[in-house]
């Protein structure tokens, strides 16, 4: 999951888990400056603040954008998502998200590739025309 500073301020995040580093739990919190974007593994922490956490606090007060948009990707062009995970990601590809969203067809609407470190992946639209894309990568 993507998450972008809408605002010139720094945001703190204090909802996303707890690592244990030998006895005692150490605090993650996450600052994020203003226009910084940053993109975090969905962890079950992740996925509660952005249900009913810090994330979407920041999402309905305007100040973050969740997940990546790409507009008039056209025929044959790519949508290029730098994550570093180091691991494959969980991607999602959402076609016309604001008209009538559908999922794309991986080999039919899109290919989805990664490269060999598992930090950068290409989206490609095999669609005929220009689309717009939302991406969730986690």
């Amino acid at each position: 999951m993507k998450i972008t500073n809408l605002t010139t301020e720094t945001l703190l995040f204090n909802d996303l888990g707890k690592q244990v580093k030998g006895v005692s739990p150490v605090d993650r919190a996450i600052r994020l400056g203003a226009n910084d974007s940053t993109y975090l593994l969905e962890t079950s922490d992740v996925l509660l603040s952005a249900q009913s956490g810090d994330i979407k606090r920041f999402k309905d007060a305007g100040k973050i954008s969740v997940n990546d948009r790409f507009l008039a990707v056209a025929a044959g062009a790519d949508a290029v998502v730098t994550h570093n995970f180091g691991m494959i990601p969980n991607v999602t590809v959402i076609l016309d998200p604001t008209d009538t969203p559908t999922v794309a067809v991986l080999g039919t609407d899109v290919t989805i590739v990664h490269d060999a470190d598992y930090n950068v992946t290409t989206i490609t639209n095999k669609t005929a025309g220009a689309v717009d894309m939302d991406v969730r990568i986690g």
